[in-house]
């Protein structure tokens, strides 16, 4: 038996390290996975101690002992020993227990725990695995004849926790204990006793092989048959291990199962063999289904039989949508077609007759009709009793005689209107000149669209103009602003919901419907900056200050200034508390209009809105008008010019002397890289000259040094800052106030 040998005398601090592992491995047990199952023997069997999963052999002068329930006298566990007696045990006799791994499995590892005595050296204590074609797994290897203990004194060894092995794959584990002699005697003690016992198995067995399971067809749900309510059939199942329980799958979905009785301290722990599985049909869905067995085997492997169909069939035919062709809207003929589609169902009783039933929408009587025919999914040419709105329901029947009137469709509504709706226009409101409407009268459908039409009279040329349903109302406006003056006709058509059309291009009182435009009273405005201006009357000399509008006026950054104008009729006439919208956007035409105020003109028609000038900006006057007025606008261009402060220090230098020029200029937004100024004097030929361009910081300040380096005499020199127009600036050119600097240099 190869392998490592086992002192049985151990040391005190060899001893504490062994308990330390056999602790941690006991932590930290390995979990069973998918194809492995767990034989527990002895006192891993804390319900039964078993160990019949082990089998037993002896030869002459030695014996085994079953002895797992640690309550009972004497020695306890799977003992094989020698028979206590005066006498001897020849050479080579054995005893012992076997585990075998089941046909087709191995072992993968063992947790194990017991203990070994012996009195004479000329035995052998063993427990091992065997691996085919490899070395045995050595688990406790008391070999003959080395270590022997003291003469007169024995050697023992116990295990109380169970310790982890790694058997690698082997198929049989072997307990024994065997007289091996010695070179001078043939034979070993019978006097003492000498033994190895087992008292914990823990045996992991690895299983790859699926359980082989089919459908045994001897009952009618197996068969095929139609069947209904609780049914059972019969499967069958084998395994080299045993089948732990089986399960019917049907439509995707387990339908019903069977366990069996497993006992996890044999070899074998499942059995093999047919087995019973109820189900109840009412939990499947109806027709055709596939009906397969999944088996699971003791190790956790599972496979799934061949698929045999059943067929369910627990219910009449149920309810099924039904459409009409063309829509459940409203019709001018009297025949409509219903179809349905009928569920997929081959191997089921067929579809052999439709029953509906008509009822008026209101209430009121109904009629029933049946209608057969084989697979029967149509049903054309369906007429009502009268015009009107109507509901139908259907349900269905099938060969077996199966129907059911609370299986009825939803309600299907059928509409039927032979009637063409009648129109008219109506007088139209001196309050509210530019409504048109139009009286349509549909008395079973009611109106469905319509379309009223303008034509410049004489021109044969239509304009569809933009129509509201409101209510039996077909409403347009007239935009009499949008289209020039004259003489208009009209006319209109509808349509009711069943598409009966009707047209009309008279008055209610049958008159031709003809509107001359405009239609409402005209207005006119003015609009512009307020400016004072000398105005020169004809004929004198004299001017005077008179409030004059300036549709486009330049004005100093930073003045208040308004604008405004006037609103008058056609006459004249002023009008008063008007509200004026007031729109404003930037003079080069970046950025979107937007609202400013509304105001209301006073008692002689004039508005005024007051702005501060920090940009250019165009505004836009707007009066929208109302429903007896026409609207009207006007427009007026502010342009707001540049400026900077501007400040010099010191203003009194002698030549050779430096100034510093600074200011801010002012209005927002700035360029991104900074506002270009000019720095300019005056020449003495009265012309301002630009000796220095700078360019502002980002909030509008600028400065510069400047220095005076050719002057004699005492001079006297003007100054001003120029702001050119410029991209991203929404100011047109300017100047700021003018600052002087008095430079004294020596006599000329």
């Amino acid at each position: 038996m190869p392998g490592s040998a086992d002192t049985l005398r151990l040391p005190a601090f060899f001893v504490a390290l062994l308990a330390a592992v056999l602790l941690i491995s006991l932590a930290a047990p390995r979990p069973a996975a998918a194809g492995e199952y767990t034989i527990h023997t002895c006192e891993a069997d804390e319900a039964g101690y078993s160990s019949s999963a082990f089998e037993v052999f002896a030869e002459r002068g030695m014996k085994w002992r079953r002895a797992c329930d640690p309550r009972g006298p004497g020695l306890r566990g799977l003992v094989s020993s020698n028979v206590s007696g005066p006498g001897r045990v020849p050479r080579g006799a054995e005893a012992g227990f076997i585990l075998s791994a089941p046909p087709g499995t191995t072992f993968s590892r063992m947790r194990w725990s017991g203990h070994a005595h012996r009195r004479d050296c000329r035995y052998a204590l063993q427990l091992y695995a065997e691996r085919p074609g490899t070395t045995p797994v050595a688990i406790k290897n008391i070999r003959a004849n080395k270590r022997c203990p003291r003469a007169g004194m024995a050697q023992s060894s116990n295990y109380p926790l169970p310790r982890a092995y790694d058997l690698g794959a082997a198929t049989r584990i072997i307990q024994r204990t065997v007289c091996v002699g010695s070179p001078s005697r043939e034979y070993c003690s019978a006097r003492g006793q000498n033994y190895i016992g087992t008292v914990s198995v823990e045996a992991t067995v690895v299983d790859g092989i699926a359980p082989t399971v089919g459908v045994v067809q001897d009952s009618a749900l197996a068969r095929g048959e139609w069947v209904r309510g609780n049914q059972s059939f019969t499967y069958d199942a084998s395994d080299n291990v045993g089948v732990k329980g089986a399960a019917a799958i049907i439509a995707g979905g387990q339908r019903g199962a069977h366990s069996r009785s497993c006992n996890y301290t044999q070899r074998i722990p499942c059995s093999s063999g047919p087995g019973l599985i109820d189900i109840n049909t009412a939990e499947i869905p109806e027709g055709s289904q596939a009906l397969t067995v999944a088996a699971e085997d003791a190790a956790g492997n599972r496979a799934e039989s061949g698929a045999v169909t059943v067929r369910i069939d627990n219910a009449a035919p149920g309810s099924v949508a039904i459409g009409v062709g063309g829509g459940e809207g409203w019709r001018n003929s009297n025949d409509f077609d219903l179809a349905w589609t009928n569920p997929p169902e081959p191997d089921r009783a067929p579809i052999i007759a439709a029953h509906y039933r008509l009822c008026r929408s209101d209430g009121g009587d109904c009629l029933a009709v049946d209608r057969g025919g084989a697979g029967i999914a149509a049903i054309d040419n369906v007429p009502v009793p009268s015009p009107g709105e109507w509901d139908l329901r259907l349900w269905r029947e099938d060969a077996a005689g199966n129907e059911q009137s609370s299986n009825a469709s939803q309600p299907v509504r059928l509409r039927f209107d032979p009637e063409p709706p009648q129109l008219g226009f109506e007088d139209r409101s001196t309050e509210d000149p530019t409504r048109v409407s139009v009286l349509v009268t549909d008395r079973i459908s009611g109106l469905g669209s319509g379309q009223i039409e303008i034509s410049r009279a004489g021109s044969g040329i239509w304009q569809a103009l933009q129509t509201a349903q409101e209510g039996d109302h077909l409403v347009t406006r007239i935009d009499d602003a949008a289209l020039p003056a004259g003489d208009y006709e009209l006319r209109a058509s509808a349509r009711d919901q069943a598409s009966n059309l009707g047209s009309t291009s008279q008055r209610l009182d049958g008159q031709p419907m003809r509107l001359t435009l405009p239609l409402r009273v005209a207005t006119s405005m003015k609009a512009g900056v307020i400016e004072k201006r000398l105005v020169g009357r004809k004929g004198q000399k004299k001017k005077v200050r008179r409030t004059v509008l300036e549709p486009r006026a330049k004005v100093d950054f930073g003045r208040r200034v308004r604008v405004g104008g006037r609103l008058v009729n056609a006459s004249g006439h002023p009008l008063v508390g008007a509200k004026v919208r007031v729109y404003s956007q930037s003079t080069d035409d970046e950025g979107a209009e937007k609202l400013e105020d509304t105001i209301t003109t006073d008692s002689a028609g004039r508005f005024v809105y007051e702005v501060e000038a920090r940009s250019s900006r165009r505004f836009r006057f707007a009066y929208e008008g109302t429903g007896t007025i026409l609207p009207t606008g006007d427009e007026a261009e502010l342009l707001v010019t540049a400026t900077s402060t501007f400040a010099v220090k010191p203003n009194h230098v002698l030549n050779g002397e430096s100034v510093w020029f600074r200011g801010r200029v002012r209005g927002r937004p700035l360029p991104a890289e900074g506002k270009l100024v000019e720095l300019q004097w005056l020449d003495p030929n009265g012309e301002w000259q630009t000796f220095r361009t700078v360019k502002t910081n980002s909030d509008g300040t600028w400065r510069y040094h400047y220095p005076f380096d050719n002057t004699c005499g005492e001079v006297v020199f003007g100054f001003r800052a120029y702001l050119p127009g410029e991209a991203g600036f929404p100011l047109k050119p300017g100047y700021s106030h003018e600052v002087t600097v008095r430079v004294r240099g020596r006599p000329c």
